[in-house]
């Protein structure tokens, strides 16, 4: 999810796409966090996040999402503006990857950072930032 005009700008487009993929090839899906927040999903608030968490359930199955991409955006949730930002610095906020990858039914899925590099450090910074 994410950019308007894009290949899988919703979670039902990406549960499409999984659904004309299976019994051809092996398929899961990568769910970014900028892009859902950009998307127009609220993964901000805590309300929000059981939101988007139960429609992804619903449309995907959270089974099917083994892999996160993490990363904070730098537009405002609906934007459809794919920027990536550092953990914590942006408008999705540290909270709300607290609350992500604290979710039990997530417990075994991986969550990639993928985030600017501005400076030397930038992505030890990252991962420290998601294990707090």
């Amino acid at each position: 999810a994410g950019a308007e005009y894009s290949l899988g700008a919703s979670f039902e487009q990406v549960a499409e796409v999984l659904e004309r993929l299976r019994g051809v090839i092996p398929v899961a899906a990568c769910i970014d966090t900028c892009h859902t927040h950009v998307a127009g999903y609220d993964i901000v608030s805590e309300a929000g996040m059981r939101e988007t968490l139960a429609r992804l359930e619903a449309t995907i199955g959270l089974k099917n999402i083994p892999v996160w991409h993490c990363n904070d955006a730098k537009a405002a949730r609906g934007s459809k503006l794919d920027r990536h930002q550092h953990i914590g610095k942006g408008s999705i906020g540290l909270e709300a990857f607290r609350r992500l990858l604290n979710d039990p039914r997530l417990g075994q899925a991986a969550f990639i950072a993928e985030t600017p590099i501005d400076e030397p450090g930038d992505d030890k910074r990252n991962v420290a930032a998601l294990k707090a």
